[in-house]
């Protein structure tokens, strides 16, 4: 089996690491392969599904279809006189 081993790793994170391997009975390198397991099988959401979790936990939009047509990005943050 491989090995690796980590630079720099923050003393907190470490720390946080350890109270999670004692409560779980595993060692640190246990823990740690597990985490990074779960990690990398967890496909990141894309945009679409971001936004359906998004407006599921705060609602619908207030903006209507069309409301942004014509916004170009360049017209971002730019004061708009309504």
């Amino acid at each position: 089996m491989a090995s690796i081993t980590l630079k720099g790793l923050p003393d907190e994170l470490k720390t946080r690491l350890e109270e999670i391997a004692d409560r779980e009975r595993r060692s640190i390198n246990q823990q740690a392969i597990l985490l990074l397991e779960q990690a990398v099988r967890e496909e990141p959401d894309g945009f679409k599904r971001a936004y359906r979790r998004f407006r599921k936990r705060r609602g619908t939009s207030p903006l209507k279809k069309g409301d942004l047509e014509g916004l170009r990005s360049k017209d971002i943050g730019r004061k708009v006189n309504l």
